[in-house]
Protein backbone atom coordinates (compact mmCIF):
# COMPACT_ATOMS: atom_id res chain seq x y z
CA UNK A 1 0.00 0.00 0.00
CA UNK A 2 1.14 3.52 -0.75
CA UNK A 3 1.80 5.91 1.75
CA UNK A 4 -0.30 8.91 1.32
CA UNK A 5 1.41 11.97 -0.10
CA UNK A 6 1.66 14.86 1.57
CA UNK A 7 3.35 18.28 1.60
CA UNK A 8 4.04 21.10 4.89
CA UNK A 9 4.28 24.55 4.23
CA UNK A 10 4.88 27.64 6.50
CA UNK A 11 3.31 30.41 6.11
CA UNK A 12 3.65 34.04 7.68
CA UNK A 13 0.84 37.00 8.25
CA UNK A 14 2.32 40.58 9.15
CA UNK A 15 -0.46 43.10 10.75
CA UNK A 16 0.86 46.95 10.94
CA UNK A 17 -0.21 48.62 13.97
CA UNK A 18 0.31 51.75 15.48
CA UNK A 19 2.48 51.93 18.59
CA UNK A 20 0.51 54.00 21.12
CA UNK A 21 1.69 53.63 24.51
CA UNK A 22 4.87 53.69 26.26
CA UNK A 23 6.58 52.48 28.97
CA UNK A 24 9.25 54.47 30.97
CA UNK A 25 12.28 53.53 32.57
CA UNK A 26 14.06 55.73 35.22
CA UNK A 27 16.05 55.07 37.84
CA UNK A 28 16.20 57.04 41.50
CA UNK A 29 20.29 57.95 42.35
CA UNK A 30 21.63 58.89 45.33
CA UNK A 31 25.45 58.91 47.01
CA UNK A 32 26.37 59.26 50.99
CA UNK A 33 29.04 58.32 53.36
CA UNK A 34 26.56 55.80 54.96
CA UNK A 35 24.76 53.03 53.31
CA UNK A 36 21.92 54.25 55.67
CA UNK A 37 22.12 57.90 53.85
CA UNK A 38 22.66 56.14 50.41
CA UNK A 39 19.46 54.08 50.69
CA UNK A 40 17.23 57.17 52.42
CA UNK A 41 18.42 59.44 49.56
CA UNK A 42 16.61 56.97 46.68
CA UNK A 43 14.13 56.01 48.69
CA UNK A 44 13.37 59.94 48.95
CA UNK A 45 14.27 59.80 45.38
CA UNK A 46 11.58 57.21 44.23
CA UNK A 47 8.94 58.55 46.39
CA UNK A 48 9.14 61.46 44.49
CA UNK A 49 9.19 60.16 41.06
CA UNK A 50 5.83 58.02 42.38
CA UNK A 51 4.03 61.12 43.72
CA UNK A 52 4.69 62.54 39.83
CA UNK A 53 4.23 58.89 37.75
CA UNK A 54 0.98 58.48 39.24
CA UNK A 55 -0.47 61.75 38.04
CA UNK A 56 0.57 60.67 34.34
CA UNK A 57 -0.75 57.15 34.06
CA UNK A 58 -4.20 55.20 34.04
CA UNK A 59 -5.53 54.99 37.52
CA UNK A 60 -7.19 51.79 37.06
CA UNK A 61 -3.91 50.09 36.18
CA UNK A 62 -2.73 48.85 38.83
CA UNK A 63 0.44 47.65 37.64
CA UNK A 64 1.59 50.91 35.99
CA UNK A 65 4.58 52.02 38.01
CA UNK A 66 6.67 48.79 39.02
CA UNK A 67 10.29 48.03 40.85
CA UNK A 68 12.75 46.63 38.23
CA UNK A 69 15.96 46.55 41.08
CA UNK A 70 17.17 47.56 43.96
CA UNK A 71 20.77 47.82 43.80
CA UNK A 72 23.14 49.25 46.73
CA UNK A 73 27.08 48.92 46.19
CA UNK A 74 30.43 50.62 47.61
CA UNK A 75 31.91 54.07 46.22
CA UNK A 76 36.01 54.58 45.86
CA UNK A 77 37.76 57.70 45.18
CA UNK A 78 40.43 57.35 42.08
CA UNK A 79 43.15 55.76 44.80
CA UNK A 80 40.12 52.61 44.98
CA UNK A 81 40.12 53.70 48.86
CA UNK A 82 36.25 53.28 50.02
CA UNK A 83 34.15 56.69 50.64
CA UNK A 84 30.76 55.63 50.54
CA UNK A 85 28.03 54.11 48.97
CA UNK A 86 25.51 54.18 46.18
CA UNK A 87 21.78 53.36 45.86
CA UNK A 88 20.28 52.73 43.04
CA UNK A 89 16.32 52.11 42.74
CA UNK A 90 14.73 51.03 39.09
CA UNK A 91 11.57 51.72 37.79
CA UNK A 92 9.18 51.13 34.84
CA UNK A 93 6.14 53.19 34.42
CA UNK A 94 3.71 52.44 32.12
CA UNK A 95 1.63 55.46 30.54
CA UNK A 96 -1.55 54.68 28.38
CA UNK A 97 -0.34 57.03 25.95
CA UNK A 98 2.76 58.65 23.91
CA UNK A 99 1.42 61.86 24.77
CA UNK A 100 1.16 60.67 28.71
CA UNK A 101 4.81 59.43 28.50
CA UNK A 102 6.47 62.79 27.19
CA UNK A 103 4.39 64.62 29.36
CA UNK A 104 5.95 62.40 32.50
CA UNK A 105 9.32 62.71 31.43
CA UNK A 106 9.10 66.31 30.99
CA UNK A 107 7.31 66.34 34.72
CA UNK A 108 10.18 64.00 36.01
CA UNK A 109 12.77 66.64 34.72
CA UNK A 110 11.51 69.50 36.25
CA UNK A 111 10.55 67.72 39.44
CA UNK A 112 12.72 65.55 40.42
CA UNK A 113 16.01 66.53 38.25
CA UNK A 114 19.26 65.38 38.78
CA UNK A 115 17.83 62.90 41.54
CA UNK A 116 17.14 60.17 38.49
CA UNK A 117 18.68 59.05 35.40
CA UNK A 118 16.01 58.47 32.16
CA UNK A 119 17.10 54.79 30.99
CA UNK A 120 15.07 54.91 28.04
CA UNK A 121 11.29 55.20 26.60
CA UNK A 122 9.74 52.59 24.91
CA UNK A 123 6.67 52.69 22.71
CA UNK A 124 4.72 49.82 21.74
CA UNK A 125 1.13 49.30 19.88
CA UNK A 126 -1.37 47.23 22.09
CA UNK A 127 -2.61 44.77 19.22
CA UNK A 128 -6.42 43.62 19.84
CA UNK A 129 -7.50 40.24 19.26
CA UNK A 130 -9.16 41.12 15.69
CA UNK A 131 -5.37 41.77 15.33
CA UNK A 132 -4.22 38.37 16.15
CA UNK A 133 -7.09 36.89 14.07
CA UNK A 134 -5.86 39.14 10.86
CA UNK A 135 -2.14 38.19 11.40
CA UNK A 136 -3.11 34.41 11.77
CA UNK A 137 -5.32 34.80 8.68
CA UNK A 138 -2.57 36.08 6.72
CA UNK A 139 -0.36 33.65 7.67
CA UNK A 140 -2.69 30.77 6.78
CA UNK A 141 -3.38 31.76 3.50
CA UNK A 142 0.49 32.58 2.68
CA UNK A 143 0.96 28.99 3.47
CA UNK A 144 -2.06 27.86 1.14
CA UNK A 145 -0.42 29.61 -1.78
CA UNK A 146 2.71 28.06 -0.79
CA UNK A 147 1.61 24.73 -0.72
CA UNK A 148 -0.84 25.19 -4.32
CA UNK A 149 2.58 25.96 -5.99
CA UNK A 150 4.29 22.97 -4.28
CA UNK A 151 1.58 20.97 -5.79
CA UNK A 152 1.31 22.20 -9.06
CA UNK A 153 5.13 21.92 -9.29
CA UNK A 154 4.49 18.07 -8.25
CA UNK A 155 2.01 17.58 -11.04
CA UNK A 156 -0.96 16.96 -7.98
CA UNK A 157 -3.78 18.71 -6.80
CA UNK A 158 -3.95 20.45 -3.15
CA UNK A 159 -6.06 18.30 -1.23
CA UNK A 160 -7.21 18.23 2.89
CA UNK A 161 -5.30 19.61 5.96
CA UNK A 162 -4.03 17.35 7.43
CA UNK A 163 -2.89 19.40 10.60
CA UNK A 164 -1.98 22.65 11.50
CA UNK A 165 0.12 24.39 13.98
CA UNK A 166 0.68 28.27 14.79
CA UNK A 167 4.40 29.23 16.28
CA UNK A 168 4.93 32.22 18.52
CA UNK A 169 3.95 35.71 17.09
CA UNK A 170 6.33 38.60 17.05
CA UNK A 171 6.68 42.23 17.30
CA UNK A 172 8.88 44.40 15.27
CA UNK A 173 9.02 47.92 15.62
CA UNK A 174 9.67 50.09 12.03
CA UNK A 175 10.26 53.82 13.02
CA UNK A 176 9.51 56.40 15.21
CA UNK A 177 12.55 56.10 17.79
CA UNK A 178 11.57 57.73 20.94
CA UNK A 179 12.88 61.33 21.44
CA UNK A 180 13.55 62.64 24.66
CA UNK A 181 15.08 66.03 25.34
CA UNK A 182 16.35 66.61 28.94
CA UNK A 183 18.94 69.15 28.32
CA UNK A 184 17.65 71.62 30.66
CA UNK A 185 14.51 71.75 32.97
CA UNK A 186 11.14 73.43 31.08
CA UNK A 187 12.61 71.13 27.39
CA UNK A 188 9.36 70.20 25.99
CA UNK A 189 9.57 66.40 25.17
CA UNK A 190 8.35 64.58 21.69
CA UNK A 191 7.73 61.58 21.28
CA UNK A 192 7.55 59.69 17.40
CA UNK A 193 5.52 56.19 17.73
CA UNK A 194 6.10 55.26 14.25
CA UNK A 195 4.26 51.32 13.72
CA UNK A 196 5.19 47.99 14.68
CA UNK A 197 4.56 44.98 13.22
CA UNK A 198 2.48 41.94 14.59
CA UNK A 199 3.43 38.89 12.79
CA UNK A 200 2.06 35.18 12.71
CA UNK A 201 3.35 32.20 11.39
CA UNK A 202 1.10 28.53 10.98
CA UNK A 203 2.69 25.12 9.49
CA UNK A 204 0.29 23.44 7.69
CA UNK A 205 0.85 19.71 6.24
CA UNK A 206 -1.92 19.25 3.84
CA UNK A 207 -2.50 15.83 1.32
CA UNK A 208 -1.93 15.96 -2.11
CA UNK A 209 -4.32 14.74 -4.75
Amino acid sequence: MLAARTTTTTGSGRVALPRSVAVVRVTATHRAATLVGALAGAESARAAVVEVARRHVDPADAGAVATQSLDIWQTTDDQGRRVGHEARHALSIRAASLDAAAALVQALADEVGDRISLDGVSPAAVPSEEDHRTARERAFADARATAEHLAELAGAGLGSVVSVAEGAARGGARGGAADARLASAKTPVGLEGGEEDLTAAVTVVWELG
